[in-house]
């Protein structure tokens, strides 16, 4: 008679079974964390569409990962373009066929003199008019600028080299005159704001500027009382400053100020306080622009509007 089979020994130590359980954790989550993280980098891998053209509140919300996907994208897109820009040897030593190499890779308008270049983007300004035209909104300042002489924007995308030599051009031309408004309506910039934040190179390049200050436009019986005519003194004297940290590094050469204001509400003194804050763009020449009917009802000393002040806003001369 045949003995019954015996059974199979099996290790049921508690150190072997840890360390098949660790095993087979370890396993699974290394498979989930890969994934976990392949299926979120699909989902978060934006179009190079979007990594060019997303705004600078944008940028700061995103999370490290988020931050290090959009550089790779940007990288990886500078990279397949690095191609098309010619390499200039900055050696001593030239070699005649490069040269002529490059010539051929550059388009006619480049290959022309930089003078003529810059007589071709005069050319492309509309005359002056007293109309000036809707410009950009750019988020720092409460509305929109406006243009004495408009031109074609699609030029200044044809290239770098063209953005930097036109751009200068383009703002600052000495008949191109950049007019803003800053007004007291404090709801209407909240809901107003724009994600446009036009480059340090374009503001730097402003010369002549009118600026039209208004704190409102009711008639007499009509005027703020003291606590509403004091808040809207804040928010245009909030509005100036932005207009200063915008304008840093520009060489104003023309200041022209318009004023706005209810009748008999606002003392010389308050108004003073306003206009102080232009004083740190240190134009060369400060004109009078629009000013409005109400202050002609201000013939007292208390609440005139003393037009000699403004030349004090000048530059000081050396």
């Amino acid at each position: 008679m045949s003995s019954p089979a015996i059974p199979e020994k099996r290790d049921y130590s508690p150190r072997s079974h840890y360390n098949s359980s660790t095993e087979y954790l370890k396993n699974k989550r290394i498979c989930t964390a890969a994934s976990i993280a392949a299926a979120k980098t699909s989902q978060r891998a934006p179009t190079i569409e979007r990594a060019l053209t997303i705004s600078e509140d944008a940028v700061w919300s995103l999370r490290k990962s988020d931050l290090r996907t959009h550089f790779l994208i940007l990288q990886q897109y500078s990279q397949s373009l690095s191609h098309v820009v010619p390499i200039i040897d900055s050696g001593d030593t030239h070699d005649n066929s490069s040269e002529t190499h490059l010539t051929e890779v550059l388009p006619p308008l480049l290959r022309m003199p930089l003078e003529i270049r810059q007589l071709i983007y005069r050319h492309l300004l509309t005359p002056p008019s007293d109309d000036p035209r809707l410009g950009p909104h750019p988020r720092q300042l409460q509305s929109h600028i406006y243009l004495s002489r408009t031109f074609e924007v699609a030029v200044l995308h044809l290239s770098r080299q063209i953005y930097h030599e036109a751009l200068p051009i383009f703002y600052g031309d000495s008949n191109q005159t950049i007019s803003a408004t800053i007004n007291y309506n404090l709801w209407a910039h909240k809901t107003q704001r724009s994600d446009l934040v036009l480059s340090s190179s374009l503001t730097s390049s402003i010369r002549n500027l009118s600026l039209s200050i208004q704190l409102g436009s009711e008639k007499r019986k009509l005027k703020p009382e003291d606590f509403e005519a004091g808040a809207r003194v804040k928010e245009v004297t909030k509005g100036i400053k932005k207009m200063r940290k915008w304008l840093a590094g520009a060489d104003i050469q023309l200041l022209k100020i318009g004023w706005q204001e209810p009748p008999q509400t606002y003392t010389w003194e308050q108004k003073k306080e306003i206009l102080d804050g232009l004083r740190p763009l240190r134009a060369v020449r400060v004109e009078t622009g629009d000013i409005n009917w109400g202050l002609d009802w201000n013939k007292g000393k208390k609440f005139r509007f003393d037009v000699e002040y403004l030349r004090e806003l000048q530059r000081e001369r050396s």
